[in-house]
Formats: structure tokens, C-alpha cells, sequence
């Protein structure tokens, strides 16, 4: 069978204050008509469908006209993450379709979704100090017959959640059942790249959860055939996690959402599995709608190198006159008008005398020229010195009035 595996979709979200609405358009209708044209069996999307737990009514009107398009198609697979609102995100269970299964309770977890000729292991988002109670499987206390919390950490919540993932996969194992296996967890794997663009879930210190826990289930040894495949949420940079045995990957978001990301190609992953195992794994490439690009250089390279190169890409532009040009913010976005971000650092820094102390006998207009060279770069013109003077004149008749 032939599964898509995608997540961080961040419905609602903008780039530095830019909306993101169209980019999100193309990207469903791309995915709606890739999936469509290679008869995928199954989508699975591990978690982040939106980017705040409140969504906008124009994000939850996306999604649903998404998970319209697709259930009608394949089947859909889909856990909420860190972003997400757990019970708003599992509104989207009324759908009444067979061919949606949305997991938002990490108590339900271990409970396999049998998509054609594989096991999906949906793991939504675990936020330890939510869940290390309800997964808890440690002895219970001899006082009160119930179970202490795990420990405070991703690392203990994700390993109890395996284990449950493990029960049910030996068994089906003990029971002849080979189908190939794939867990969908929303977490940080130690050894992956992140960006600037996620939120921190770091807790008690710690981040991130081994790689090597999804060889083993949480349990001591790895099963004879455990999972297949990782189909892991929360990093939007796509990209493979060694580290274990079996193969992990983020697919990444389908959009770019920070400037970090400038340069770092979008896809989705296809995985194509056959009767005990995955047989290929491979990366297709989204369209991008608008591209994010960091440039810096002069204001004449700057405006030399548009409209024909990123002229229409969302930009952070740094200026790197020796003074900051008249106009520059207008004049950069004239050439590229989706300029975000528009800065000037200086290349060099001036080179200037050692700082004479200010005191009651240095003329007051001594001290602006050099304070107005050590800030701008540049001594002050003829004009500028002139009008530096009147106001300093001004003030004096000020003063002695």
C-alpha cells in the first residue's frame, strides 16, 4: 500500500505578521490532487493541523474543507500536537466518515488503526505533567494502590506510551499478524534539526526523547518485528533521525515559517510498504506559492538584484551601507514589496578616534557631530551641520529667556 505522511500544517499562522491563507489554498489542493493521482491508500497527518488551540474560523473552515476532499478519496489519519487544541481538534470525529480517524486522547493510545495492510499507531501530543498520571504504568504505592506519575519528562511519558504501543504489537505479532507497523509520534527525537519557527516544549530541562526508544518500545529489547516506520510530527524542517534501527522522519511543515527555513526545500513523504515491511520511502517535493529568501548586501546590489530575483519571494533584507540610506525602508520595498523584515547593519564598523570625555568646556555641537559619526557611519553634511546648529542656537534663547 502506498501512504502519505505529512503534519505541521499551522492553519492560522503568518510570517511576521503576513497571512498565510493562500499558501495554505494551494498547498491542501496540491495534496487533494497528488493524492488523488497516485491512489494513496492513507494520509497521515502527526499533529499541528493548526497553530493555536483557538483556531480561526477561516483555519477550521480550511480544514474541514480539506478532510472534505481527502476522506472522499483515501483514508485519513490524524493526532493533534502541541499547537493544537486537543477537544476542538477532535470536533472534526463528527465527520461521520469511516475513512477518519482523528486521536486526540493519549489515553487510547496502543490502539492500532488497521489501514489496509498496515498498523497505524496514532500517538498524539504528550505534555508530561498532563499525562504522566493517566500513562503510568510503574508499581503501585503500598499505601494507596495507585500508581505514582512517571517521571516529570518527554523522554518517561513517550517510553510508557511505547510500551502500550508494544502490548498490542506483540500480541497481533504472537497471533501471525506481519503487517508492517508505523507509530505517528508529535515530539522532538534527539539528533534532528530544528528551526526558530517551533515552540519550545522543553520540560523539567529536557527537550527530546531518544531515538533508540522506538527500537525498543519502551521495553529492554527491540521486538523481532516491531515498527517499520516513524512517521513523526513537530519539526518543519523535513529530514531523517538516525539513531535508531528503524527509520524515522519528519516530514516537516508544507510551508515556511520563519526566515530560518529560507532555502530549505517543502515536501511530503511517501512511504510504500508490501506484506511484512516498507519498502521505500521517498520525499515529493510541494510547490511553493511564495518563496522566503534572506538577502543582505548594499542598497545599489539590493536594488540591482530586483524586480527579476525574489521580487515576489517574502524577504529580510539587511542593509549593509556604511550609513543608513535616506528612505531605505521605502525604497527596498518598492523593489520588493513583500519585504518583512528590512534592517541596516553596517558592514564595518567605524573606525573612530578614542571617545574625548564630555565635559562643561567642549561645545555642545561638538559633541552631537561625534556622536551623529559614531551612530550613522558618516560625519554630518553641510546641511545636517547647519541644522544641528539653529537647533542648538534655538535652544539657547530658549535658555535665556
Amino acid at each position: 500500500m502506498l501512504i502519505l505522511h505529512t503534519s505541521d500544517w499551522h492553519l492560522g499562522r503568518t510570517l511576521h505578521g503576513a497571512p498565510l491563507g493562500d499558501s495554505a489554498d494551494a498547498f491542501i489542493d496540491w495534496l487533494v490532487a497528488l493524492v488523488g493521482e497516485r491512489r494513496v491508500d492513507a494520509v497521515l497527518i502527526s499533529g499541528d493541523v493548526f497553530d493555536r488551540a483557538v483556531p480561526p474560523v477561516d483555519a477550521l473552515a480550511r480544514m474541514r474543507r480539506a478532510l472534505r476532499k481527502l476522506t472522499a478519496i483515501t483514508t485519513v489519519i490524524l493526532t493533534s500536537g502541541n499547537h493544537d487544541g486537543a477537544a476542538r481538534l477532535g470536533l472534526f470525529s463528527d465527520m461521520l466518515s469511516p475513512s477518519l480517524h482523528v486521536v486526540t486522547d493519549p489515553e487510547v493510545i496502543g490502539n492500532a488503526v488497521e489501514a489496509g495492510g498496515a498498523l497505524v499507531y496514532p500517538m498524539p501530543y504528550l505534555e508530561p505533567d498532563l499525562v504522566r498520571q493517566a500513562l503510568s504504568d510503574l508499581e503501585p504505592d503500598g499505601e494507596s494502590g495507585a500508581a505514582p506519575p512517571l517521571p516529570r519528562s518527554h523522554q518517561a511519558v513517550m517510553a510508557a506510551a511505547l510500551r502500550r504501543v508494544r502490548q498490542d504489537l506483540s500480541a497481533r505479532r504472537e497471533a501471525g499478524d506481519q503487517r508492517p507497523a508505523i507509530a505517528m509520534p508529535h515530539a522532538f527525537v534527539t539528533g534532528a534539526n530544528p528551526s526558530d519557527s517551533e515552540r519550545d516544549i522543553q520540560v523539567g530541562g529536557v527537550p527530546s526523547v531518544s531515538a533508540d526508544l522506538f527500537d525498543t518500545l519502551g521495553g529492554e529489547a527491540p521486538l523481532a518485528h516491531g515498527l517499520d516506520y516513524v512517521a513523526a510530527g513537530h519539526l518543519h524542517r523535513p529530514q531523517d533521525v538516525a539513531g535508531a534501527h528503524v527509520p524515522i522522519r519528519y516530514s516537516g511543515s508544507p510551508i515556511a515559517y520563519s526566515f530560518s527555513e529560507a532555502g530549505s526545500a517543502k515536501s511530503v513523504t511517501l512511504v510504500r510498504t508490501d506484506d511484512t515491511g516498507v519498502a521505500s520511502i521517498d520525499a515529493v517535493p510541494i510547490p511553493t506559492l511564495r518563496a522566503v529568501v534572506v538577502l543582505e548586501g548594499t542598497m545599489e546590489e539590493l536594488l540591482a538584484r530586483a524586480p527579476h530575483q525574489d521580487g515576489d519571494a517574502y524577504a529580510s533584507v539587511t542593509v549593509t551601507d556604511p550609513a543608513r540610506p535616506e528612505r531605505m525602508v521605502a525604497r527596498i520595498r518598492e523593489v520588493y514589496p513583500f519585504a518583512l523584515i528590512v534592517v541596516h547593519r553596517p558592514s564595518q564598523v567605524p573606525s573612530l578616534a578614542p571617545a574625548r570625555a564630555v565635559s562643561a568646556s567642549r561645545d555642545p555641537r561638538e559633541v552631537t557631530e561625534e556622536f551623529y559619526e559614531a551612530v550613522g557611519g558618516r560625519p554630518l553634511d553641510a546641511r545636517e551641520r547647519a541644522l544641528a546648529q539653529d537647533v542648538w542656537a534655538a535652544l539657547r534663547r530658549k535658555e535665556a529667556s
